[in-house]
């Protein structure tokens, strides 16, 4: 199974492939003292995954746009981007989440200097008012 992760609506398009993303937890949340359905939800999607460095100019390393991101204060209409996430298993897309408004709660990286490894994790939300936008598909046919 592997993951792929595409930000888009910043400064440039934010892509990670199978060989980065190790997990990812999607949540749809409602408050904990409702008795009934809520619409005051919350849909939220953490992913971790290694930082795999672009060296010697060999293109952009996704992390620091994860990283620039995070950083988006909310008068920024670019707070707020399209995140999706692709679940892949056996070379078949079997699950697709899209955030269309999503913004960062969280983003965290840890660097190793004995492996050289570092590893990320973001956590990012959909914007409330927007939560009918938000898809989640899934029976996809063959790449």
């Amino acid at each position: 199974m592997g993951f792929r992760m595409k930000i888009t609506g910043g400064p440039e398009e934010i892509a990670f492939d199978e060989r980065s993303i190790t997990k990812v937890d999607f949540d749809s949340i409602s408050p904990a003292d409702s008795n009934a359905r809520a619409t005051d939800f919350g849909l939220t999607v953490k992913v971790w995954g290694k930082m795999l460095y672009k060296l010697g100019g060999e293109g952009s390393d996704p992390t620091l746009g994860l990283a620039k991101w995070s950083q988006a204060p909310s008068e920024r209409a670019d707070c707020y981007r399209n995140a999706e996430i692709t679940v892949i298993s056996a070379s078949q897309v079997v699950r697709q989440f899209t955030l269309p408004n999503a913004f960062v709660m969280e983003y965290s990286e840890e660097v190793d200097d004995e492996s050289g490894v570092g590893v990320f994790y973001i956590h990012m939300k959909q914007k409330k008012d927007e939560n009918a936008a938000a898809r989640i598909e899934g029976g996809f046919g063959g790449e």
